[in-house]
């Protein structure tokens, strides 16, 4: 292997491992089938990485396999999700992570011995200038003598040290460098923001470095709200539907609504009760005409994204990424249509029902679907006919699972898990295509409450799927999802072979 060769591999690494890594900060959830086809060897370019490292020692090489990290992370989300993910890329993700932890184990040898007397820091930090301030740390119980925190350490404490010794150092980035000598990857203290109350013990953590400005520390903006030409009427209209469908808190007061497209007038920010991504969406679709400089900023200003302050870096990785994929069009359809009505833009550049376009989702609760009440109705009867639902399940409880605004109750289920999870699949799944086991887990629940079991739903369809059980598992299961999805389907006859109801006869 040459060198260039090495490089582009750890280069590939670094970029699957952050893909996987943004996605699982953005929604808590990865399908690790959906990243780049290239996972599948990621374990053998470790063992040839680790190979040319032994014979060919690079501190270059050594920084850019340090800086892939997450290995950990890694571990932990594998092992909690292992029945739902293919076998295959459960072999080579554990294969990696013993691989890479050897690896980094190499680097850490290598480090050592290019370190020299400053061995307990990692390369970009080991000279005398850095150690030396980080004794006033050590002096003052907050780090150890190796550098490391104590226990009795907060974040935010750190957060000032390392801000403090980049700037007498001259680090571009604060706290790119002390997050590794800290190993703060699950617990980022760049992210980490000053408290409101009790500050005393972070006051004293800026004395250790008097010489040190502290004025941007905790860069604080001025209020920044949306400029917008529509009038009272399109706002308020806005705000009704935006509760209405349930994306901001129903207990939003309209005056707070309208704060935010009046700096005199704003109260508070807007409690946003979805997703950031689907924040960043709505944003972007109702505000960036008139906005376009300082959008994310009025974003973060004006929003809450569940109690939290939403992150401005998020907002535009999460836009970009649905601009790449193609999807602004069909990422959220009823969110669309909401700016689409505020911006006074005609429905038609809107995907239709009976086009080819596949809607990524317009709720994370319930069902989307392109049919209409008659098919809904009939599924519905089938069901209960079947005694599949509650004998007591009502059509307007059923036709919740559909529309939010209509949601009352989830569809008590009356046989087996298995047979939830064929059912889900066949009949939602093709609409549904991401999130179909979280809204299976709203929408319906088993005699006396209990809640569907995601995991095992995923890992029951594999195993229904391995089998080649998909067409048989349960037949008349099948008849009325494809009734409701208008497909044909095998019928058996009666000594068990199948008609196929799609040919014709000679």
């Amino acid at each position: 292997m040459t060198r260039q060769e090495i490089v582009i591999k750890i280069a590939k690494i670094n970029h699957i491992i952050g893909e996987w890594k943004y996605r699982l900060d953005l929604d808590g959830e990865v399908e690790i089938e959906t990243l780049s086809p290239d996972l599948l060897y990621i374990d053998e370019w470790v063992r040839e990485i680790g190979l040319y490292i032994k014979q060919n020692p690079s501190p270059i090489l050594t920084r850019q396999i340090t800086n892939i990290g997450f290995t950990d992370l890694l571990e932990d989300y594998v092992q909690k999700h292992e029945e739902e993910i293919e076998s295959a890329y459960v072999w080579v993700l554990n294969k990696y992570v013993r691989q890479m932890r050897d690896l980094q184990s190499l680097c850490d040898k290598q480090s050592v011995k290019e370190r020299g007397p400053y061995k307990d820091l990692i390369a970009p930090l080991a000279n005398e200038q850095v150690a030396t301030l980080l004794q006033r740390a050590v002096d003052a119980g907050i780090l150890d003598c190796h550098y490391q925190p104590t226990l009795q350490a907060k974040t935010m404490q750190l957060k000032i040290i390392a801000f403090a010794v980049s700037s007498l150092c001259g680090f571009p980035r604060a706290y790119a460098h002390f997050e590794k000598q800290w190993n703060r990857e699950g617990n980022r203290i760049a992210t980490c923001r000053m408290p409101r109350r009790h500050v005393e013990c972070y006051e004293a953590a800026k004395t250790l470095y008097p010489e040190v400005d502290f004025s941007s520390f905790e860069p604080k903006h001025e209020i920044a709200t949306f400029y917008v030409p529509q009038g009272d009427d399109d706002i308020i209209e806005m705000y009704n539907d935006l509760i209405k469908f349930g994306y901001i808190a129903p207990d939003t007061d309209l005056s707070v609504f309208l704060g935010i497209f009046d700096k005199k007038k704003f109260r508070k920010p807007v409690e946003w009760i979805k997703g950031q991504r689907q924040l960043a969406y709505f944003v972007y679709l109702a505000f960036q005409k008139f906005n376009k400089k300082t959008l994310w900023i009025k974003g973060e200003t004006c929003f809450r994204v569940n109690g939290n302050i939403p992150h401005r870096a998020s907002f535009v990785t999460g836009y970009s990424y649905l601009k790449r994929a193609g999807w602004m069009n069909k990422y959220d359809v009823k969110l669309q249509a909401i700016c689409n009505k505020f911006n006074h833009i005609e429905e038609s550049v809107m995907p239709h029902e009976g086009t080819d376009e596949r809607l990524i989702h317009t709720s994370r609760c319930v069902f989307y679907s392109t049919k209409g009440d008659k098919e809904k109705q009939k599924m519905y009867s089938d069901l209960a006919e079947g005694g599949y639902i509650a004998p007591e399940t009502s059509f307007s409880i059923f036709e919740g699972i559909f529309d939010e605004t209509k949601f009352t109750e989830p569809v008590q289920w009356t046989k087996s898990q298995a047979q939830l999870m064929y059912f889900v699949q066949l009949a939602f799944k093709a609409d549904n295509p991401f999130d179909v086991w979280r809204k299976c887990v709203h929408c319906f629940c088993f005699p006396g409450g209990a809640k569907p079991n995601r995991g095992s739903m995923n890992s029951n369809f594999r195993s229904i799927k391995k089998k080649g059980l998909l067409d048989t598992f349960d037949i008349e299961l099948k008849r009325i999802a494809n009734n409701y999805t208008c497909k044909d389907m095998d019928v058996p006859d009666q000594t068990g072979a199948f008609i196929f109801s799609n040919l014709t006869p000679n």
